[in-house]
């Protein structure tokens, strides 16, 4: 009889031992532009003196600074495509990839669950050609969480937070991330945006980033699927 219950527990333990292997997880952001016509117009009245502060006329901004000019950032914004963002969690590692009219768009990007360095590669994931270490304190981050505020989007339960990254020299002022986030999916906020601050259990679900001078121009990346693989 001992050994018919150890073969069974043997027998769980591997099923066990596989399903963790396999347990990864797949999801499909859609990323978008908002711009209200009131702000849209606005920018176009702001729009030289805009990229002046940030690339003044002197010799070594000149150029960058007629290039901008000549592009019709409005123009841009208005016809903005939406992008999917990929992102699948196995093993501990989190692989991103950009899509847009079902191509995907550059390579991919990997991050660790718990470690902040961005990892880029090629569209074959063999070759590694940059880095970058995302929590390198370039920026000061506040975090604002209404545990009241809460919202069930996909079945999940999900509640507020409000990221303010300071930025004292730009003249768009600092950075909002407005974002519903769950801890019923373990992982943090890095998993999905480039941002330089690690909260664990943070998953963002729906997430709205603005500068706080020019609040009418947004981007949204909002969750439309995700399942077990």
């Amino acid at each position: 009889m001992k050994k018919v219950i150890l073969s069974i527990i043997l027998l769980l333990n591997g099923y066990l031992l596989i399903a963790q292997t396999n347990n990864s997880r797949y999801f499909v952001f859609k990323k978008s532009m908002e711009i209200s016509q009131k702000d849209l117009s606005n920018f176009k009245q702001k729009h030289d003196s805009l990229i002046d502060s940030e690339y003044p006329l002197e010799e070594k901004d000149s150029l960058m600074n007629k290039k901008l000019k000549s592009l019709n950032l409005t123009k841009i914004f208005e016809k903005t495509n939406d992008i999917e963002i990929h992102v699948e969690y196995k093993n501990d590692s989190i692989w991103r990839f950009r899509k847009q009219k079902d191509e995907m768009i550059g390579g991919y990007f990997m991050i660790l669950k718990e470690k902040g360095i961005l990892h880029y590669y090629d569209k074959t994931k063999q070759h590694l050609y940059n880095k970058y270490n995302l929590f390198n304190k370039k920026y000061e981050y506040e975090v604002i969480r209404d545990l009241k505020n809460r919202r069930r989007i996909h079945g999940l339960d999900c509640f507020f937070i409000k990221l303010i990254r300071k930025d004292t020299e730009g003249n768009l002022g600092n950075t909002i991330y407005e974002i519903y986030v769950t801890n019923e999916i373990k992982l943090p906020l890095h998993s999905v945006l480039n941002i330089g601050k690690h909260l664990e259990n943070t998953f963002p679900i729906e997430v709205k980033i603005f500068e706080n001078n020019l609040s009418g121009i947004a981007e949204t990346i909002k969750l439309i699927s995700y399942q077990h693989r």
